[in-house]
């Protein structure tokens, strides 16, 4: 049975079977639970026996480089499989996803942080910051790889 119906250079718009999309599902939801927990026991490890996600500054910056290196990882793997897209493309997508899932985390994270910490100013400024150079991104991303 095909998991994928459709094969395209750009895998957003790889279209999949039914079967293929319950893979997906599954091996994100897995995935994203796995690194939850990897989150929870790393930070828990490394800076407190019970650490708080928004108000321990050291247990965001544990979660940045974690989320960080798997994001690097997921892009570099994405990157560098190329032309063989289509036929890693169930496993591909679940790791991308979660990672961009990750990092929006912890952009909340930080948010949450320089929002109890700061004046309202130094927030705003933070935050435009991270609007603009998300926006960037977002575009760069958009005219480098999904409208060729």
């Amino acid at each position: 049975m095909a998991l994928i119906i459709k094969s395209e250079q750009n895998i957003f718009e790889t279209k999949f079977s039914t079967l293929g999309l319950v893979i997906i599902f599954l091996l994100g939801f897995s995935i994203l639970a796995l690194a939850e927990r990897v989150l929870y026991d790393v930070a828990r490890y490394f800076v407190a026996s019970s650490p708080d996600y928004f108000d321990n500054i050291s247990v965001i910056i544990v979660h940045a480089v974690v989320i960080i290196l798997f994001l690097i990882i997921a892009l570099f793997v994405n990157l560098s499989v190329g032309q063989k897209k289509e036929k890693y493309a169930v496993a591909l997508v679940p790791y991308f996803v979660v990672s961009i899932f990750l990092s929006l985390q912890l952009a909340f994270q930080v948010s949450i942080y320089f929002y109890n910490h700061h004046t309202d100013f130094q927030f705003y400024v933070v935050m435009t910051a991270l609007v603009v150079i998300c926006t960037y991104a977002i575009y760069y991303i958009q005219s480098k790889y999904i409208n060729q």
